[in-house]
């Protein structure tokens, strides 16, 4: 443990006990299942119990495509017809840092996207993929992203977080950035809006976190007030930092729940890291976030955001992106492959040695609505295929594997026969997939990766 860290868990075990504040901010809830443990299950504040999370073996509402206005079968001819193109497998000596874990050699792998990733069940349609091998899966560094919208964190059984906290984006910042891990910051000023709990029991439900570590700055400094398991509440008082620093907070054994509220200043929030007695075979971090662009990567000081990781690496690093970017008819791509190149030379400047997978756009479709509602059949297609290629260039140069997402699909205009599939593989806008779509591209890039048949 780093200095600064064990000096700020001697100070938290060591500061005063003060009751809990009265928080009575509306929360938002990923999952609120019944106590189990002996330590209560996190009930937010004025919100009700969410549904529970996806299970990538859970089976999916029908999709009903009718009223979408989707391109007539005459129109489309051929392309109404479904076509799933097995995926190859994988170069496996370039894709070393992929192979499945075991207790004699962990894996660590991540993977950075847009919403295809964030709220649907692709992530965890991988991470089932090495389950289903018989190894322990489990996060090792949640991004601070809970609470927003269409954001699932795979691996993090609840959560509650109060109103207050804004989102520093690294995607849409018109200059660099001091980031953490997930390119995104969440920030917030004492309150008791200031709030966030987590209950971070394991796949098991069974407590096996030793020590939770808050990656964070205070430019100002700041104080936390917290509690572990409904015990006592403990404070703890953060020196004025603006670089990235890790606040251990742990117990005599393991925790199955935290709650954390901001009582004094202002805290810049880029994670948590999860350190458990026994490291799983494969840790799997997931830092999706709807609407996100390689930008973000691009925008990333990476030297920052290298601190911000405080030890963590990976063996195995994916990027999923592409399909935002070509959400322009008139997308150039020349100036696509200049931010690649700074995303991607960002990315080896933190993970110089991970091996490397960028996950091409699924094919788009044109809906016969709206502005666009004339735009000839392949438009997007044909966007999303030179955005493939652009990556398959770029990323050769980083050492980086390209896999055909839009392939796996058909090819151009295989949005329209996956929409046509009975159950559906798309979702209504033709661009986001169906949970079965999902789900069939997560066991696709599972079997190209070598972790299932």
């Amino acid at each position: 443990m780093a200095p600064v860290s064990r000096f700020l868990m001697i100070s938290a075990w060591c500061a005063g006990f003060f009751a809990l504040s009265t928080l009575s901010v509306p929360a938002q809830a990923q999952d609120a299942p019944a106590s189990f443990g002996g330590v209560s299950d996190l009930v937010c504040p004025n919100a009700p119990p969410a549904p529970p999370k996806p299970s990538p073996n859970r089976p999916a509402a029908r999709v009903n495509m009718s009223g979408t206005q989707m391109p007539s079968d005459a129109e489309l001819g051929p392309l109404a017809r479904t076509v799933i193109r097995p995926q190859p497998l994988l170069d496996a000596q370039a894709l070393a840092g992929f192979a499945p874990g075991s207790s004699e050699q962990a894996r660590r792998i991540a993977i950075w996207g847009d919403s295809h990733i964030a709220g649907g069940p692709f992530a965890s349609t991988l991470i089932q993929a090495l389950r289903d091998k018989g190894l322990n899966v489990e996060p090792r560094l949640l991004p601070p992203t809970m609470g927003r919208a269409n954001v699932i964190l795979p691996g993090l059984r609840a959560y509650c977080i109060g109103s207050s906290w804004t989102t520093d984006i690294a995607y849409t910042s018109p200059t660099p950035l001091d980031i953490g891990p997930g390119l995104a910051n969440r920030v917030v000023d004492a309150g008791p809006d200031s709030y966030v709990w987590l209950d971070v029991r394991n796949a098991a439900r069974q407590a096996d976190v030793r020590q939770l570590q808050v990656i964070y700055s205070a430019p100002a400094g700041a104080s936390i007030d917290y509690v572990i398991d409904d015990g006592v509440q403990r404070t703890v008082n953060l020196p004025a930092t603006n670089t990235s620093q890790a606040l251990a907070l742990g117990t005599t054994g393991t925790m199955s729940t935290i709650k954390l509220r901001v009582s004094r200043g202002k805290l810049v929030l880029q994670g948590f890291i999860l350190d458990r007695p026994q490291m799983p075979d494969v840790s799997f971090d997931v830092f999706g976030l709807p609407s996100a662009t390689v930008k973000g990567w691009a925008n990333a000081n990476p030297e920052s955001l290298a601190q911000s990781l405080h030890g963590v690496s990976y063996d195995g690093v994916l990027l999923e992106f592409g399909t935002n970017e070509g959400a322009d008819p008139d997308f150039d791509a020349e100036k696509y492959a200049t931010m690649l190149e700074r995303a991607l030379g960002n990315l080896r400047q933190v993970f110089p040695k991970a091996s490397c997978v960028l996950v091409g756009p699924p094919d788009r479709g044109v809906l016969r609505q709206g502005k666009g509602g004339s735009l000839p059949l392949l438009t997007y297609s044909r966007v999303h295929q030179r955005i493939e290629q652009v990556q398959r260039d770029v990323g050769s140069r980083y050492g980086c594997v390209a896999w055909s997402w839009q392939d796996l699909m058909g090819g151009p205009g295989g949005s329209y026969g996956w929409a046509h599939a009975q159950p559906s593989l798309m979702g209504h806008d033709l661009i986001h997939l169906s949970p079965d779509g999902y789900r069939l591209t997560g066991r696709s890039l599972a079997h190209s990766l070598g972790w299932s048949p």
